[in-house]
C-alpha cells in the first residue's frame, strides 16, 4: 500500500477508534468489587403513563432539513426548534430507573445542542451530522459497593434513521447482543442499544455481577418506555443480504470513506469465502448526480493512486482504483445507484467481489 493510503487508512482507523473511545469500556474501578445482591429489579413508578413514552409531533415551526433529497427514501422533516433553545428533556424519562439497591448520584441533566459539547466534548459533532435533538444524563451507584456505578446516556436523534446511524457507526462487530429495544450490545462492561428515534448506552465503572445485573434491568427498563416506531430506516434494505455480516452495517451521513462528495452511504461487510470484503452503495436522486460521484471516484484515484483503469464487469463499466500493496477499490454506477468494494486485497477478489455485488442487485 502506497504511503498516501497508508496514512489514510491509519486517519481513518484513528478517526473511529477516537468516535469509539468516548464509549469505550471505561477501566476497571475494582476489580474485587461487591457481587452479592446481583439480581436487580426496576422500582416501580406511580404513574403508570411512564410505562410507554409517546412519540412527539413535529409541531409548528418545524422546518425540512436543508440536505438534498436522494433516491432510497424520503427526506424527512427534522424539528429544529431545539437548536437555539436553552433548555431540553424531561425528567419523566429517567424518573424511576434506579434499581434497588442504587441510588441516584445528583441531579437529572440535559443537553441540547447548544450545550452538548460540554457533556460529551469531541463528539457532538458526529451526533449533530444524525440530526440528534438532546441528550439526557443520569448517574447512579451501588448502595452496599460505592466503587460500582452506572452513567446513562440517552439521546433523542428524532427519526429511527438517525438512531440507527449513530448507533451503527460507534458499533463493534461481533460483541454481545443483547435484547433490548429494536437492537442492542454489549462490550466489556458497557452496555448500547437504540429503539425508535432514541439511542444509547451505559457506561458502568468495571465488569461484575452487580453492574452487569443493574446495567440489564436499566437498559431493557428504559426501552420498556419508550414506543415502537415504525418508521423506515434509510438504506438498511439497499445491500444484498447474502453473506452479508448483520452487525457490520454502517450508515454515513457524511464524508463516508473521508470523500466529501461520498454522502448518505451504507457499508457492509461480506464473507467471500474465506476472505471478508467490506462494500458500499449509496442511492441518488437521478441517474445525472449518480454519474457525478462515479466520476469524483476516479478523479480522486487519479490525484492519489497509483493509477485507475476502468474495465468490464459483466457489461458494466467498473473503476479500479490501485492503491499499491495490492489493494483495489471498486465501484461502479448502475442507474441513480454507486454499489462498490473498498481496500480489497488482490486485483482478482476485488474483480469478483464487484462481480458478484452487480449480480446481486
Amino acid at each position: 500500500m502506497n504511503e498516501l493510503k497508508k496514512y489514510t487508512w491509519m486517519g481513518l482507523l484513528g478517526l473511529g477508534a477516537f468516535v469509539l473511545g468516548g464509549c469505550a469500556p471505561s477501566e476497571d474501578a475494582d476489580d474485587g468489587a461487591d457481587t452479592s445482591n446481583a439480581e436487580v429489579e426496576i422500582a416501580a413508578t406511580d404513574d403508570a403513563s411512564a410505562d410507554v413514552l409517546p412519540l412527539d409531533s413535529k409541531g409548528e415551526g418545524s422546518e425540512p432539513k436543508s440536505d438534498a433529497p436522494f433516491a432510497g427514501g424520503e427526506t424527512e422533516a427534522v424539528d429544529t426548534t431545539m437548536r437555539d433553545a436553552t433548555e431540553y428533556g424531561d425528567d419523566a424519562l429517567l424518573t424511576g430507573l434506579v434499581p434497588d439497591g442504587w441510588s441516584q448520584v445528583g441531579s437529572i441533566e440535559h443537553y441540547n445542542i447548544a450545550s452538548l459539547y460540554t457533556k460529551i466534548d469531541g463528539r457532538s459533532e458526529l451526533y449533530m451530522a444524525y440530526d440528534v435533538l438532546g441528550l439526557s444524563w443520569i448517574s447512579m451507584n451501588n448502595d452496599s459497593n460505592k466503587n460500582n456505578f452506572l452513567d446513562l446516556f440517552i439521546y433523542d436523534m428524532q427519526s429511527p434513521s438517525g438512531s440507527f446511524g449513530i448507533y451503527s457507526v460507534e458499533r463493534e462487530e461481533g460483541q454481545e447482543a443483547l435484547t433490548v429495544g429494536d437492537e442492542g450490545y454489549k462490550t466489556g462492561s458497557n452496555f448500547y442499544f437504540r429503539k425508535g428515534r432514541f439511542y444509547g448506552y451505559i457506561n458502568a465503572s468495571t465488569t461484575n455481577e452487580v453492574n452487569d445485573a443493574a446495567g440489564h434491568a436499566v437498559s431493557k427498563g428504559l426501552m420498556n418506555r419508550i414506543e415502537t416506531d415504525d418508521r423506515a430506516i434509510v438504506g438498511l434494505d439497499w445491500l444484498p443480504t447474502e453473506g452479508l455480516i448483520s452487525d457490520s452495517l454502517q450508515f454515513f451521513k457524511a464524508d463516508a470513506m473521508s470523500l466529501e462528495f461520498l454522502t448518505n452511504t451504507m457499508f457492509g461487510n461480506y464473507m467471500m469465502g474465506e476472505n471478508k470484503v467490506r462494500a458500499f452503495i449509496t442511492k441518488r436522486a437521478d441517474d445525472a448526480e449518480a454519474e457525478s460521484i462515479f466520476k469524483e471516484f476516479q478523479v480522486y484515484g487519479t490525484d492519489y493512486a497509483e493509477k485507475v483503469d476502468v474495465v468490464s464487469v459483466d457489461g458494466k463499466d467498473v473503476a479500479l482504483t490501485d492503491w499499491g500493496g495490492d489493494f483495489y477499490d471498486g465501484v461502479v454506477q448502475i442507474g441513480s445507484t454507486i454499489v462498490g468494494v473498498s481496500n480489497v486485497e488482490g486485483r482478482d477478489l476485488a474483480l469478483s467481489s464487484m462481480t458478484q455485488l452487480i449480480n446481486s442487485l
